[in-house]
């Protein structure tokens, strides 16, 4: 299955159901379930942008 890094939107706590954890503010790898497709279609995730490396 494929794996996406997802972090909750602002203000909203999201609980991973193989953890029963909240997913972190910074972001998690996830496997792309039902459960994460269905949380990004109604908003609640959103897909983790990695950091900008500095450019000198």
């Amino acid at each position: 299955m494929q794996t996406i890094k997802l972090k909750p939107r602002k203000g909203i706590r999201v609980l991973d159901p193989a953890t029963r954890k909240p997913l972190p503010e910074r972001g998690e790898k996830v496997t792309l379930t039902t459960y994460w497709r269905r949380r990004l279609r109604d908003g609640d995730v959103e897909q983790a942008q990695p950091p900008r490396k500095q450019e000198k």
